[in-house]
């Protein structure tokens, strides 16, 4: 039986023992089944994945003993901020997946303004974000912030030590125009993705004003659920190969 991956805060491990109660109990014991003797595997973001059993259920929460632990190396090294411009229907469901399977860090929704649909659910979005560490064996669940303005994004991506916004015309920088800023051992970056209608060029005059380059993601446009997995592929890859001294 594969052994199921769950998160807890970092306070509920100690001394050997773990507690685990809230959503995690409930998804454990009424849609698992999970019982005492069952072999599980603890996740509580800091790099290290516990493997415990289950030693005790009770009302509420359960108990665990752990057996051992091993240093987990599916999430990047890096912090990783995606600010994707609020996409219309479902699509953000999508994106949210594959932003967890591809090691974004932070995903932050943005009301850029091409955007038509505000509305975000962010308890919606922190399941499937949830759903999908699991799936890919992380041990760090990313961080969903509340949408914030264009401005905002901006701001939020000028904290990073690399930024960058894809823009569909623009034509001759890529991410690998700024090869030489993934050599830093302090890295962090952060990209904005515009919606199904881009960016505006007063937007992008904006973005590139506060230091924010405008990458293009080749000759084909690209539908904004493919762009951000792209963006964050390359990222992640230039950042490995820099380490390795490529």
């Amino acid at each position: 039986m594969e052994i199921k991956r769950f998160f807890i805060e970092d306070d509920k491990i100690k001394n050997g023992k773990a507690v685990v109660d809230n959503d995690e109990f409930f998804h454990m014991t009424k849609a698992l089944r999970l019982k005492k003797g069952y072999k599980i595997i603890l996740c509580t973001g800091g790099g290290v994945d516990y493997y415990a059993e289950i030693d005790g259920v009770f009302e509420g929460f359960l108990t665990a003993k752990i057996e051992r632990s091993e240093i987990n190396s599916a999430d990047l090294p890096f912090l990783l901020t995606m600010l994707q411009a609020i996409p219309s229907k479902d699509k953000l469901d999508i994106i949210v997946q594959k932003a967890v399977e591809t090691g974004v860090s932070v995903f932050v929704p943005v009301v850029s303004g091409r955007v038509n649909d505000k509305n975000v659910n962010l308890p919606r979005l922190r399941k499937i974000a949830k759903e999908a560490a699991k799936q890919c064996e992380a041990n760090r669940l990313m961080k969903i912030l509340p949408p914030v303005s264009f401005v905002d994004a901006v701001g939020l991506a000028r904290q990073s030590e690399f930024g960058v916004m894809a823009y569909e015309k623009e034509r001759e920088k890529t991410i690998f125009s700024f090869a030489n800023a993934f050599k830093s051992d302090s890295f962090s970056a952060a990209f904005i993705v515009g919606a199904e209608g881009g960016f505006s060029e007063e937007e992008c005059e904006y973005a590139r004003a506060r230091g924010i380059e405008t990458v293009t993601l080749g000759t084909r446009i690209l539908r904004c659920e493919t762009a951000g997995i792209v963006v964050s592929s390359l990222i992640s890859g230039l950042y490995e190969n820099a380490r390795k001294g490529g």
